[in-house]
């Protein structure tokens, strides 16, 4: 609040006025003050007196509250547990926490290696491969390769057979001179 300096040759109805907004003035600052204090005295009494009292209530009451709800049935019927589950779950990494946490060795030694084979499509697995390469297409042609050295191993033993019975007769029929001329390359007369 702000108050003129007086002036002795002013008005005395204006120096009653000046005087009298200085007293209301003076009075709300002064009841302001007041009540500021008070509440701040009484919330400290009161703090004081209630806080001990609410927490020995509180956690009283919550507890005979609690042990009067069925909490799984309440969380089941208010709450999307898919939703915080599927949360949760974009949230980790899970190859992280198996790699950190999961005792692979143990894993393994207790696996019943022989069931997990008996799971094992063996049938199917089997035929997939046949299809994917084509093995009838690799027998014909790895049996169609042995055939065929064996038709050209067969047919150079039948020639020199041939060879070493054609020997033998020319030999016993003495025309051995013109077979050799009849096998051997034409000369070249350039």
């Amino acid at each position: 609040m702000v108050s003129r300096p007086y002036e002795a040759e002013g008005d005395v109805r204006a120096l009653a006025a000046d005087l009298l907004a200085s007293t209301v003035g003076l009075m709300t600052y002064s009841t302001q003050t007041v009540l500021s204090l008070s509440e701040a005295t009484l919330r400290a009494m009161v703090g004081s007196i209630v806080t001990p009292l609410l927490d020995r209530l509180v956690p009283a009451i919550t507890d005979a509250i609690v042990s009067r709800v069925d909490l799984t049935d309440l969380v089941l019927s208010r709450v999307d547990v898919h939703r915080i589950v599927i949360a949760a779950l974009d949230e980790l990494d899970l190859t992280q926490i198996v790699l950190e946490r999961v005792e692979v060795d143990q894993i393994v030694a207790a696996t019943d290696v022989d069931a997990v084979i008996d799971r094992v499509p063996m049938l199917q697995i089997a035929d997939y491969i046949i299809e994917e390469i084509d093995l009838p297409q690799i027998i014909r042609e790895s049996t169609g390769g042995i055939a065929m050295d064996a038709f050209t191993t067969t047919r150079f033993s039948a020639v020199r057979s041939d060879e070493f019975v054609s020997r033998v007769v020319d030999t016993l029929l003495l025309r051995r001179a013109a077979r050799d001329e009849m096998t051997k390359p034409p000369e070249d007369h350039s």
